[in-house]
């Protein structure tokens, strides 16, 4: 068995996602920050009246009592953050829009009752470390964008049946004999911003958003990667992993930087460019992987639809209509390009100074 240490260190934000959300009634945001706390915590800290008004505003059933809640627990900001779980930055639009819309009726439902509908705020986490609560790269993300560039590499020297037979057949996957684990930290920061839909190949001025946490650019981390005693036909070597890596994930990353890109056959302007921030933009233009330990990866949710999917047999679903409360069936073409990218913002609204998910730059380090 051949092992391997590589450190890890992200070029832009990534988030890995773990079906869970921060909800209002656990955390607050002052100051720049989110402070998360444990409600049964919260409660043994409130003096006597307060838990019985808490207890009240818990066992009210109207569609308010969410909103009561919230208002209860913004008031008393100094109790959590004297007994808060974690601490996370968050960019001044995130505090801005908490502010302004925490608690707020964002719509009513129903044409006679006018139900009012509260703002719910959640913010999509990414996965962090129960121990040390701080964020890392699980080794099965790592593996997973690995094996993509791998499949890609052999599908392209060998062909669809080679493929075919060292990925698709279960008892000879070539790749079970690979193991990576998850990573230790070496340093590490996260910030809750927003995750941005724009298009590539039309200006787009305000798309969909959501809110997110992500690790921060220039984290770093480090990984094992184990080569086992081959039990498959085809043995893996450390070097076609690189190359493979670098034949997926850098061309990709080059064709960020790109004025024009193919859509539909034709070579038309790709606008993601504009989104940049600048000194993402001058870095990176011009990057070139020069030493022969180092390779790229794509890890995480908003990598597009190209880094996980096989250039030559992809099949990228994208919509082209429907819309509306009462829209016809939705209509799809099958595309090589997805026409939109996930963009990385402080506001709700950035059209500049935004960042792409996912990269990675990996490196082979000595013990």
């Amino acid at each position: 068995m051949k092992t391997y240490k590589i450190k890890m260190t992200l070029i832009t934000p990534v988030h890995i996602g773990t079906g869970e959300n921060y909800e209002p009634t656990n955390f607050i945001i002052d100051s720049g920050y989110l402070y998360e706390f444990d409600e049964f915590s919260f409660y043994e800290k409130l003096p006597k009246n307060d838990k019985e008004e808490f207890n009240k505003l818990v066992e009210r059933k109207d569609n308010l009592a969410l909103s009561s809640i919230n208002s209860f627990i913004e008031k008393r900001k100094e109790i959590v953050k004297n007994i808060f779980l974690s601490k996370t930055k968050v960019t001044k639009g995130i505090e801005k829009e908490y502010i302004n819309r925490i608690n707020k009726i964002s719509q009513f439902e129903g044409k006679n009752t006018k139900k009012p509908i509260i703002n719910q705020f959640q913010i999509q986490k990414t996965i962090k470390d129960m121990n040390t609560n701080k964020a890392y790269i699980p080794g099965s993300s790592i593996k997973g964008s690995i094996s993509t560039a791998f499949q890609e590499y052999i599908y392209k020297t060998h062909g669809y049946k080679t493929w075919e037979s060292d990925f698709k057949l279960s008892n000879e996957n070539i790749f079970k004999n690979i193991s990576i684990s998850d990573t230790t930290v070496l340093k590490s920061s996260s910030l809750i911003a927003f995750s941005l839909n724009k298009e590539r190949f039309e200006e787009d001025e305000q798309g969909p958003s959501t809110k997110v946490e992500v690790i921060c650019e220039n984290s770093q981390f480090e990984t094992t990667l184990q080569i086992k005693d081959f039990k498959t036909k085809k043995e893996i070597s450390i070097d076609e992993i690189i190359k493979a890596c670098n034949a997926h994930y850098f061309t990709l990353f080059e064709s960020m930087f790109k004025q024009k890109n193919i859509y539909k056959n034709s070579l038309v302007d790709d606008y993601v460019i504009d989104y940049f921030k600048e000194e993402f933009y001058e870095k990176y233009l011009d990057f070139k992987i020069e030493n022969k330990n180092q390779f790229l990866l794509r890890i995480g949710k908003h990598s597009g639809a190209r880094a996980v999917t096989i250039e030559g047999i992809r099949n990228i679903k994208v919509k082209v209509n429907g819309v509306g409360p009462k829209r016809k069936n939705d209509i799809y073409e099958n595309l090589e390009e997805e026409t939109t990218t996930w963009l990385l913002g402080e506001n709700s609204e950035s059209t500049e100074t935004l960042l792409p998910f996912g990269w990675v730059l990996c490196e082979l380090v000595k013990d």
